[in-house]
């Protein structure tokens, strides 16, 4: 790479201003126009500039999806990722904070055990059955403070912290030990956030923790209040001037407003349901193509699949690529159902659709990690897999406390794992064998917490597995961790960030976008008028020539009320339908 940063003349003359800037940004960005294509090569251009610092470039993302794609970019450009770490703010503040320093943290201090939602689930129902609490849904536990309570003096005496706990003990060690921010502010060049309208109130807190110590370190957030579709999960959209007030820097305010996505008229359509103009306008090659907008009312949900099914036929055979067709619904629950029937009526094509693996994502858990390494051995993508060989390294040092003699390294973990052997082709059998090589491999005797979360891990996989039915052998569990390709099936949330030429929308219906729980209560009514439109943004914003959109007949409450066509996709159904 040569040092005039060729790579940025890929970008358009906005995009590269604000690449090269050393001014901190705050950066609206409407859909498609380039939010996740301006964080990647500023990081690049970032790491290239300073190639001989040891400083590093941070972009800290929602999903691990979204930092995988960011850093995949960077290395096809031909960047050395040397000095650039992408990941969530969980994965943030384990690496640099909590393991580097949990001595320091009375709670963290003798040791300490992550555990996740499955394990927390189970905690609370076995709290709630000691209490006498006979009938209860599980996410009501959540709101019993008795429950709550017994809850976290459980975690105490256990020595165990769940993802909320992350984030709450590092900002906990931040405040208290002021030394730790500066050390990590000595090592940081730059922070990119986003999606900074879903970023959770503690994130900020920490970043601005850090960024107090350092006032050098250079800041881009991006985001897009108009897609701010997590708030039930702590997101918070900030303003400008809430930044500006907690961080102490100055910040220059920019917007890219230019969609290279979508058609004019899919744009035109898309901001009515936008809670914060933008300004919005299609700079897209298609943006004078016409497309179809289709708003459906009438059918009934028996007839949905017979619908759907001919608007696919009719795309495939006019040459629109399975990779460019999506479909989605509001509830995970409608995905499921939709993507088996469909499956069955094109057995010739592929689909990028949810399934319900032996196996739960989860980056955090070493042995989700060694299971993950364990079935994808053919995998090209080396770095990402020294990474996570690191992580388990250092799981194994810092969040299990085992004193570790001898030189070992990530390379040492990579090859016990891939020197496992198929037992029989039993999944199961061959994952405990993998684990049995790492802990060999670095010369450890299990503990009692080693062992109780290992059978955690497995109570868990082992549940799944009976609840679905799902087969465990190790071709399947090599299917789990493939690459999926073809039609895409999912929900309004899973394809955030996503574009695709032809866009099917189902289930549009009052109480589903969003949950009831915005419905029955008056106080939140603004709040549900401000979530459906944000969700009906979200949706039609990914779409950049077709958009079919179904609130279909039929489908009732658990009472037996009919459920209507959501309120504000009805106002503007007579403008294209």
């Amino acid at each position: 790479m040569n040092d005039n940063y060729d790579f940025l003349k890929e970008l358009n003359e906005k995009q590269k201003n604000i690449c090269e800037s050393p001014h901190n940004f705050i950066l609206t960005a409407c859909p498609g126009s380039g939010k996740t294509r301006t964080i990647t090569y500023r990081l690049a251009y970032m790491a290239e500039k300073y190639k001989k610092s040891k400083k590093i470039n941070i972009a800290i993302t929602y999903t691990n999806r979204a930092a995988n794609e960011i850093e995949n970019r960077i290395m096809a450009m031909g960047v050395n990722v040397s000095n650039i770490w992408t990941g969530t703010i969980h994965q943030f503040c384990m690496k640099y904070i909590i393991r580097p320093y949990a001595m320091y943290h009375e709670q963290l201090s003798k040791g300490y055990r992550i555990i996740d939602e499955y394990v927390k689930d189970e905690y609370l129902k076995e709290i709630a059955g000691e209490l006498g609490i006979k009938k209860f849904y599980v996410k009501d536990l959540y709101k019993n403070d008795i429950v709550m309570k017994t809850y976290l003096l459980k975690m105490l005496d256990n020595r165990e912290i769940d993802f909320d706990m992350i984030l709450q003990y590092s900002q906990e060690l931040l405040e208290h030990n002021i030394f730790i921010a500066q050390n990590i502010s000595d090592i940081v060049c730059s922070i990119h956030v986003d999606e900074y309208q879903d970023t959770n109130e503690r994130q900020y807190l920490i970043l601005a923790l850090i960024v107090k110590q350092n006032k050098n370190i250079n800041i881009l957030f991006v985001g897009d209040v108009n897609q701010a579709i997590y708030r039930n999960l702590g997101g918070v959209a900030k303003s400008a001037d809430e930044i500006k007030t907690l961080f102490p820097v100055n910040f220059l305010e920019k917007c890219l407003d230019g969609c290279y996505r979508s058609t004019q008229r899919i744009v035109d359509y898309y901001v009515n349901y936008e809670v914060a103009e933008t300004g919005a306008y299609s700079a897209s090659k298609c943006k004078n193509t016409i497309g179809k907008i289709k708003l459906n009312t009438n059918i009934d949900k028996d007839q949905l699949l017979t619908e759907i099914i001919s608007i696919l036929k009719t795309e495939l055979k006019n040459g629109t690529p399975e990779e460019e067709i999506c479909i989605v619904a509001p509830q995970w629950y409608q995905i499921y159902p939709m993507a088996n029937e469909l499956r069955k009526q094109f057995p010739e094509n592929h689909f990028d659709a949810p399934d319900i693996s032996p196996v739960k994502y989860d980056p955090l858990n070493i042995f989700f990690l060694i299971c993950k390494l364990l079935f994808t051995k053919q995998s090209e993508h080396r770095l990402l897999r020294r990474k996570e060989a690191d992580d388990i390294l250092n799981m194994v040092k810092e969040d299990y406390g085992f004193n570790i003699l001898g030189r070992f390294s990530k390379l040492d973990i990579l090859k016990a794992i891939n020197s496992t052997k198929y037992i029989c082709n039993d999944g199961l059998a061959t994952l405990e064998n993998a684990i049995e090589k790492v802990l060999v491999t670095v010369k450890i005797e299990p503990d009692d917490k080693f062992s109780k979360a290992k059978q955690q891990f497995f109570d868990k996989v082992n549940h799944r597995i009976k609840e679905y039915k799902l087969p465990y052998d190790c071709h399947a569990m090599e299917s789990c961790f493939k690459e999926k390709k073809g039609i895409v099936i999912s929900t309004i949330h899973g394809v955030k960030g996503e574009e695709y030429k032809t866009v099917i929308g189902y289930d549009l219906l009052n109480g589903h976008l969003p949950h009831w729980d915005y419905i029955y209560n008056d106080a939140l009514k603004k709040i549900r008028h401000e979530e459906t439109k944000k969700m009906l943004y979200v949706l039609c914003s990914r779409a950049k020539e077709n958009l079919y959109l179904f609130a279909e007949k039929g489908r009732t409450t658990q009472k037996g009320y009919p459920l209507s066509c959501t309120d504000e996709l009805s106002a503007c159904a007579f403008k294209y339908d």
